[in-house]
């Protein structure tokens, strides 16, 4: 009886102060836990590999045509004073070996009219028109040619991204059938993340690359007019020169 007393006294005084002690006691907030790039990278599998390689890719062909469409390496404003300079003076000889010292498309286009010149004369101003504008045309779909592997980028990044999704989609569903245990909603979960990770890898990969892909188009079309003006500018030029040696050659005694 004097146990039972002594026990009851002892829980009485001890109850009350744990009860104080864990109200007093302050509550950590709950924070979930943060997955890294490289989890995340490991729940999309091995989709993400061809994913990882197009972004490379891609950024690679970005530097190149920002290195590569530059103004200068496209329409040579030094080049095209040059020729003018000579025109002007009728320094014809001089031309060809100008536009063979330099790779610019617009010496291109205007190293096909001389090859014109050359072989139907300098009467015939039509076939060196015709030829100018066949260069000029070729030039331009090179140009184009060259950004269109970025918008192949555009298209194919979302369409692997897609593959991942119905592959994580397939695994969680396989998993649910086979697995008799209760840690489905784990299975359907881990699938659901796979899934979601390669759209969401996709996704990343094919919005810089069409951003990218938009400003390129705006800069090959302006500069595909710049070339195409400085062209027949230059045609003009030659033609008008050849009239103005033919007519001095004729007035000649």
């Amino acid at each position: 009886m004097k146990y039972t007393k002594a026990v009851a006294a002892m829980t009485a005084l001890v109850l009350p102060m744990a009860v104080w002690a864990q109200e007093a006691a302050p509550l950590k907030p709950y924070t979930p836990e943060v997955m890294s790039l490289w989890e995340i990278v490991k729940a999309g599998g091995w989709v993400l590999a061809p994913l990882v390689l197009l972004s490379v890719v891609g950024l690679a062909m970005v530097v190149y045509y920002f290195l590569s469409l530059r103004r200068d390496k496209i329409v040579d404003p030094d080049f095209i004073e040059g020729c003018r300079r000579l025109l002007r003076d009728k320094r014809l000889d001089r031309i060809e070996t100008l536009c063979n010292s330099s790779g610019r498309p617009v010496a291109g286009v205007l190293r096909a009219a001389l090859e014109a010149r050359a072989v139907r004369g300098p009467s015939d101003t039509l076939a060196m028109r015709e030829a100018a504008e066949a260069e000029g045309e070729r030039q331009a779909a090179a140009l184009w040619d060259q950004i269109h592997y970025l918008m192949d980028i555009v298209v194919v990044a979302p369409m692997i991204g897609l593959l991942g999704t119905v592959i994580g989609m397939i695994r969680s569903f396989s998993g649910l059938a086979l697995d008799i245990s209760a840690a489905k909603p784990i299975l359907l979960a881990q699938g659901v993340s796979q899934a979601l990770t390669c759209t969401a890898m996709g996704l990343c990969v094919a919005i810089p690359a069409a951003i990218f892909y938009a400003y390129f188009r705006g800069h090959v079309n302006k500069l595909t007019l710049e070339m195409e003006g400085a062209s027949t500018d230059l045609v003009n030029r030659l033609v008008a020169a050849d009239a103005a040696i033919k007519q001095t050659t004729t007035t000649q005694p």
